[in-house]
């Protein structure tokens, strides 16, 4: 990379648009396809569906009551899923709870879901969060913005993770 005091240089238009130079062994090759041009685009797992106020609200009642009929010697906590939470590769704990109830090093959970399907997740200590699997728990379970987890400690790193979704 040229210092930051150089001018860098654009090419003359009549270059860029000139084909690529192939040696004589290249050149006899089939045609290769030109990914010059094309821009791949990262997909997002769930749609660009944002929910309204009201719906979000609706949904986070309806959690907190499904988290008052738990038992009450398991400590749980609800979590909003917003766009970004759904899309993030990390999801962050409620400061309480992470001081009051989990590990104050680093380890692995493991989420369960309804179906009874175990994720195992790193959770870092320092930052309050469950980190690399995140993502593919979102995905795999569809979250979008609205839905609401309800999050039951049934074992120091076992949580059973219950799903409200919203569409």
């Amino acid at each position: 990379m040229p210092p930051s005091w150089q001018k860098q240089t654009k090419l003359p238009r009549r270059c860029r648009d000139a084909p690529t130079r192939r040696s004589g062994r290249v050149a006899g090759l089939p045609e290769q396809p030109d990914y010059r041009g094309r821009k791949i685009r990262r997909q997002l797992p769930p749609d660009d569906v944002y929910a309204t106020d009201e719906a979000s609200a609706y949904a986070l009642t309806k959690a907190e009551e499904l988290k008052s009929q738990l038992c009450s010697d398991h400590p749980s906590f609800v979590k909003p899923i917003c766009y970004k939470t759904a899309t993030a590769s990390c999801l962050r704990i409620p400061q309480l709870f992470k001081e009051w109830y989990l590990p104050w090093c680093n380890e692995m959970i493991y989420l369960v879901d309804e179906q009874d399907v175990e994720f195992h997740l790193p959770y870092h200590a320092l930052s309050g969060s469950i980190g690399t699997g995140w993502k593919m728990f979102a995905i795999g379970h569809n979250l979008a913005d609205g839905d609401c987890l309800v999050f039951q400690q049934v074992q120091k790193t076992k949580f059973k993770v219950r799903l409200l979704k919203l569409f």
